[in-house]
């Protein structure tokens, strides 16, 4: 008999099949202009047995994959991923996640996040310091977008707020257009979500959330005050709160 258990380990050679299934996977589960280019995931795995445990001057970074127990050695039964990093002096922040469409219903997203959520806590005590937060952004559907897409939202949703994930309202996060070349590229729309840790929910009143906000956009887009994609991320009037991370999935489309 087969076992269905679901487990996950950290991809530390590109070369594996495993890892080369998760090229596949990334770029099947996440639209063009939301996603980096693969070879920069790749460049991070090789390079993670040479980190450091508490440079204080780098990103440490992760691929994790999952599969059932009895398929780990088998491209075919990758059942997701999750590529992410502790920023030092900021937070964790989880990049990409995704989830084979046959693994589906199979725990296997709350998997990933609670093992990600314990990495992040593993390298802040390497750092010496407490994990305050970990971020994530996720892509609402535009209004226009066909009914599953929005099904499909809503459960992603209700997965984020499993794991302890909060909403941050408010908030249109705009980042870079990675499918396009053009600096001129119209910016990609995101909703964001936090998860406190060692900061408690009610520390993060409205300031808090700006600060975090522009900290996601300095570290990560390179962009802070006086830049364009930061200043219409947050206008003056924003004035963003966490509220339960499922209440963002019920905005349906006008």
């Amino acid at each position: 008999m087969q076992s269905n258990r679901i487990v996950v380990w950290e991809a530390f050679d590109a070369n594996d099949p495993m890892t080369r299934a998760a090229a596949g996977l990334y770029e099947r589960t996440l639209a063009a202009d939301e996603r980096i280019p693969w070879i920069w995931i790749e460049q991070s795995v090789e390079s993670r047995t040479k980190t450091k445990p508490g440079k204080a001057d780098g990103w440490t970074k992760h691929l994790l994959l999952a599969a059932p127990e009895s398929r780990v050695d088998d491209p075919a039964g990758l059942a997701g991923f999750v590529y992410g990093a502790l920023i030092p002096n900021f937070g964790g922040y989880l990049c990409y996640v995704g989830v084979a469409d046959w693994a589906r219903r199979m725990g296997v997203g709350t998997r990933l996040y609670d093992q990600f959520f314990r990495q992040m806590a593993v390298d802040a005590g390497e750092h010496g310091a407490p994990l305050p937060f970990v971020i994530w952004e996720s892509h609402r559907p535009k209004s226009e977008a066909p009914t599953a897409e929005w099904d499909l939202w809503a459960a992603r949703t209700k997965l984020f707020d499993r794991v302890g994930g909060q909403w941050v309202e408010g908030v249109d996060f705009l980042a870079p257009n990675f499918a396009s070349d053009q600096e001129a590229a119209t910016p990609v729309p995101l909703q964001l979500f936090l998860k406190p840790v060692a900061e408690p929910a009610g520390a993060f009143d409205a300031e808090r959330l700006k600060q975090v906000v522009t900290g996601l956009h300095r570290e990560v887009y390179h962009s802070g005050p006086g830049d364009g994609l930061h200043d219409r991320t947050l206008p003056p009037d924003c004035q963003p709160r966490l509220r339960p991370a499922k209440l963002a999935g019920l905005l349906q489309k006008a």
